[in-house]
């Protein structure tokens, strides 16, 4: 399917909200507060979609609310780019229900990462919109005292220039702390951060092709559905939750896209940051991932500055971008939007 660029962000546009999973939203007005006064300091205006807010145990609305908000901020004509509150792990419940014509029709920036994954690849697999694992509006957009630089950086390239974002640096330092939103130790002062020891490259070569992943553990919502995607020629990014699965366990599923015959079709491999591994854990993935992808010569990279920790570059699903091992230069090389 041709990829559908979404029209670019522009000075005064309104960024809408929706809360498909988690209700975490309406617990923290705080973080709200301090993402809607950030985005408004980049020159866009904040809507939260009718539910974005509400509390029903652990998922912000019943299915059917959660899908009509979605398509309620695709089909306002003064909504030019939807974000997600936060994750959780109940997206995959919205996939029966929703309108994929009227997203097709309406094709504009959808962004997210974690659970929003599943949301992200459905949407991209569906209808070849180009769609956005990156920063969230209860995590990135209400950082203290602002998105981290390197965050806005990509952000902005990749959804308001209408250029290709081009090649990515490594962040200089990176963050896991948590500061406790329900006391707001996360107001008192910002997370410390660490220096970064860079990306790790763990095998070489050349690979063009489009962007596809998201988080792993989501991901598996989608498997033996309508909605897994088309892997052919793609370069493969994945990253693994809070919950920190342990390398035995991603072992045990890229064992399964191993078997699957994912890696006979895909042309990379990059790896996000694992959040809460410790050192001992980070070599022992980088095992893993070399033994899950020996039979092939595709490059491998991990330890890359996306997903759950801080900071992270936002990758645009469905578009291009080169893995060069032999310059250690990652660049995606086709703009997201017009």
């Amino acid at each position: 399917m041709k990829a559908i660029l979404p029209p670019r962000l522009q000075p005064g546009d309104t960024i809408g909200v929706v809360s498909p999973s988690w209700n975490g939203l309406g617990l923290f007005p705080h973080r709200l507060e301090r993402a809607r006064r950030y985005i408004e300091s980049l020159g866009y205006e904040l809507k939260l979609a009718e539910h974005a807010l509400g509390d029903r145990g652990y998922v912000s609305g019943t299915s059917e609310e959660r899908a009509a908000d979605i398509h309620a901020m695709f089909a306002d004509p003064a909504v030019k780019a939807i974000v997600a509150a936060i994750g959780g792990d109940h997206s995959c419940q919205l996939l029966p229900l929703l309108d994929f014509d009227l997203i097709a029709r309406n094709p504009k920036i959808f962004i997210g990462f974690s659970d929003i994954s599943v949301l992200n690849v459905a949407i991209h697999q569906r209808t070849g919109l180009v769609t956005f694992n990156g920063p969230a509006i209860l995590t990135d957009f209400a950082e203290n005292p602002h998105m981290p630089e390197y965050v806005e950086r990509y952000f902005l390239r990749a959804v308001a220039t209408g250029e290709p974002i081009g090649a990515i640096e490594p962040a200089a330092e990176w963050t896991e702390e948590f500061l406790d939103w329900s006391t707001q130790a996360d107001s008192e002062r910002p997370r410390a951060m660490q220096p970064s020891p860079g990306w790790t490259w763990l095998r070489g070569g050349v690979a063009e092709g489009r962007l596809l992943g998201g988080c792993l553990e989501s991901l598996q919502h989608l498997r033996g559905s309508t909605f897994w995607p088309d892997w052919d020629g793609a370069i493969f990014f994945f990253e693994t939750a809070e919950g920190a699965p342990s390398p035995e366990t991603v072992d045990g599923i890229l064992m399964d896209y191993e078997n699957m015959g994912v890696f006979e079709r895909i042309a990379a491999l990059i790896a996000g940051r694992p959040y809460g591994y410790t050192p001992e854990q980070r070599q022992q993935l980088h095992q893993v991932l070399l033994e899950r992808t020996a039979r092939w010569n595709f490059p491998v990279v991990a330890g890359m500055d996306f997903g759950h920790a801080s900071p992270q570059f936002t990758l645009p699903l469905g578009v291009r971008a080169q893995v060069d091992g032999e310059r250690r230069r990652f660049a995606i090389t086709e703009a997201a939007v017009v």
